[in-house]
């Protein structure tokens, strides 16, 4: 069984179709990357897989189960062992970066004394090599900053399964291989990462099976070796060099 089951899953939104009957599995343990120009869906498509957005048509299983009816003991599980990153971070605007840090373990671990918690929190800053206050707000803070916060809310419930979006955009090259390089353990121990990114470094770094999607449509799968990357992109951004 497939750790995810896409089945002709598809997304309209103001009578404009989005992501159109698109089928694939991703199997546990592995790499699968999101490629194509901006506005192609790709970000839209990883949301519904995970079950962030409600498809219009179609439904994503995780372990045999439809994410949308999953039931709430279920769900919760899901969500445990499941963590996104957002693009623009999507930190809570109006709590500290303690707050932000510290909710994902107060839903999941509930019984986990508050101590415990902030030690959790500070060796998470620590990986990510986040050394400011932990009673600054978000808008305190710099992209970059709230790239790598937002990285370990997403780590710190010790999750098995990580959707990235654009994961290295806002960061600085030391940042950058400081994420990869975790993201490299990550992987090496087993669990699954799924990714949308438009950095040619990372996806020669985590290739797997790379799915092209045009117009919410997707096109091809394939598995790319790293001479091929550059290639790939090229061809993906065309001459106008789009980002996403």
């Amino acid at each position: 069984m497939a750790l995810f089951d896409v089945q002709n899953i598809g997304f309209a939104q103001n009578g404009k179709i989005i992501i159109e009957d698109v089928n694939l599995s991703i199997e546990k343990g592995t790499v699968t990357g999101f490629l194509g120009k901006s506005g192609c869906g790709k970000t839209t498509l990883i949301k519904l897989i995970s079950g962030i957005l409600v498809p219009t048509t179609g439904k994503s299983f995780f372990e045999g189960n439809d994410i949308q009816t999953m039931n709430k003991v279920k769900n919760l599980d899901f969500r445990r062992r499941c963590s996104f990153i957002f693009q623009d971070a999507a930190l809570w605007a109006n709590q500290d970066i303690m707050q932000n840090l510290i909710l994902p373990l107060k839903i999941h671990f509930p019984k986990m004394p508050l101590e415990q918690m902030k030690m959790e929190v500070e060796l998470a800053c620590e990986k990510v090599n986040f050394t400011r206050a932990l009673n600054l707000r978000p808008a305190d803070l710099s992209a970059g900053e709230q790239k790598k916060v937002a990285f370990a809310r997403a780590m710190i419930t010790k999750p098995e399964i990580i959707f990235l979006d654009e994961i290295t955009a806002a960061l600085d090259i030391a940042s950058s291989d400081l994420i990869m390089g975790l993201l490299k353990e990550f992987v090496d121990a087993g669990n699954t990462m799924v990714y949308v990114s438009h950095s040619n470094d990372f996806i020669k770094n985590f290739q797997g099976t790379l799915h092209i999607i045009e117009e919410g449509k997707l096109q091809s799968s394939r598995k790319a070796g790293r001479t091929d990357i550059d290639k790939l992109m090229d061809k993906i951004d065309g001459e106008d060099g789009a980002k996403e």
